[in-house]
């Protein structure tokens, strides 16, 4: 008889052209994305939209469900277009996206994409184990409850070795419980420095 487990994984993946690919917007209207849900079982990112011109004259509108939000209903967020050269970033992490509006023609090509600072949102789950792969230069892992190490419970820190190497980490017991303090969300969120080129952690 086959065994089932009720274990998952998540590798995040960062890169300025994770849902779209450098392109221009030409007017208002739908902005079309690669992808709407780059990842399983409720974990997702925070967007970042670069622009290569000045579109801080038009305003993007994103709608889609927020990790761990228990109410399963859809949030819209407006942001700003970014100046030449740089990028504007959504304040909730998503699940699935919904949609993408631009509110005019950008100036120059738009790629939306993930940045590694942000890191990765995990719902309500047990953390149970990693995996990681280093480099040269020494860097660190580290869990927050919803995401602001500042003022949230830090449930993990683990500074990675100076060395080009992967380890391999198993959590004692149950795992770390990911369970956030709002009622009405709950989630928290996994950061890697640059150091680490590769992360896979193991949920359940």
């Amino acid at each position: 008889m086959a065994l089932t487990t009720d274990i998952w994984a998540v590798t995040p993946s960062f890169s300025a052209t994770l849902y779209r690919d450098a392109a221009v917007i030409s007017g208002a209207g739908d902005v079309t994305l690669k992808t709407n849900q780059p990842l399983d079982n409720g974990a997702g990112y925070k967007l970042s939209i670069l622009s290569v011109g000045n579109s801080s004259g038009m305003n993007f509108t994103i709608v889609g469900y927020k990790v761990g939000d228990l109410t399963n209903t859809p949030t819209t967020e407006v942001l700003t277009g970014p100046t030449a050269g740089n990028t504007v970033e959504t304040t909730n992490y998503y699940s699935l996206i919904t949609s993408v509006t631009a509110s005019a023609a950008a100036t120059g090509n738009i790629s939306i994409g993930t940045l590694i600072t942000d890191g990765v949102a995990l719902p309500r789950t047990r953390m149970k184990g990693f995996y990681f792969v280093g480099s040269a230069g020494a860097g660190s892992v580290t869990l927050t409850l919803n995401g602001n190490a500042a003022s949230d419970k830090v449930l993990l820190s683990i500074a990675t070795p100076a060395a080009v190497e992967s380890q391999q980490m198993a959590l004692p017991g149950d795992g770390i419980l990911i369970n956030g303090t709002d009622a009405l969300a709950s989630f928290g969120v996994l950061t890697q420095t640059a150091a680490v080129t590769s992360l896979t952690v193991f949920c359940g």
